[in-house]
């Protein structure tokens, strides 16, 4: 089964901004998809976390301004959130990110 949350218009910062947590305890399959609709250059960092508090980085990407990038975990941990921020400081830019999952059967 499919599922999808989509943030759109989100204004990158001088400092990390997390995303909501997302629970993929029971996906088989899931990433993201990171649309710089912007100029300037963004950081997306994906996090993984045993229990919603704890995290620690498990991959990163910058995003060139105009493109996207889809980020995927290496590895697994029942919580994944992404954060964003400017990758130049003074210069924010606007992205859209498309969390697609696919649940176990």
């Amino acid at each position: 089964m499919f599922s999808e949350r989509i943030f759109s218009d989100v204004r990158t910062t001088d400092d990390f901004v997390a995303l909501p947590a997302q629970d993929t305890s029971n996906k088989a399959t899931y990433s993201y998809a990171v649309v710089n609709e912007g100029s300037e250059p963004a950081i997306a960092q994906l996090e993984i976390g045993p229990n919603g508090f704890d995290y620690a980085v498990d991959a990163e990407e910058v995003v060139q301004g105009g493109s996207t990038a889809v980020v995927v975990p290496a590895r697994f941990q029942r919580y994944t959130r992404l954060r964003l921020k400017s990758m130049h400081e003074g210069k924010p830019t606007r992205i859209a990110v498309y969390y697609q999952a696919q649940r176990i059967k």
